[in-house]
């Protein structure tokens, strides 16, 4: 079964996120600290997203893709809000991601398996 949604959006679980994604940055670190703080920022962003996403998806499990809202005697089916939460953060996610990818130094370009794997995980 799916967690709720507040249990996964946390600064615990978007810290997790950030420093899985930044250890494969630490030769960055020592060589060009001014490119580092702009690639710690995406990170940061990448992270956020990726547990956002996560939170989103439980949601959509837990409670459907549709709602059903009711405004006095009316009811009527709407989209749940959390797809389009995902649908938003997944296209700059994306974006981001690949980014990313294109920072990582070249010794660890072959390591980009590993940031698509946190991509789908």
């Amino acid at each position: 079964m799916a967690e709720k949604n507040d249990e996964i959006l946390t600064e615990a679980n978007i810290r997790k996120e950030y420093n899985k994604i930044r250890s494969l940055f630490k030769p960055v670190k020592e060589d060009d600290p001014d490119k580092m703080a702009l690639i710690e920022r995406m990170i940061e962003e990448v992270a956020f997203q990726k547990i956002a996403m996560k939170a989103a998806k439980a949601d959509m499990i837990l409670h459907g893709l549709q709602t059903t809202t009711k405004n006095a005697s009316q009811k009527f089916v709407k989209e749940n809000p959390a797809v389009q939460t995902y649908d938003k953060y997944s296209r700059s996610y994306t974006s981001n991601m690949k980014a990313l990818i294109d920072m990582l130094p070249p010794r660890e370009k072959k390591e980009a398996s590993r940031l698509l794997k946190l991509r789908e995980g």
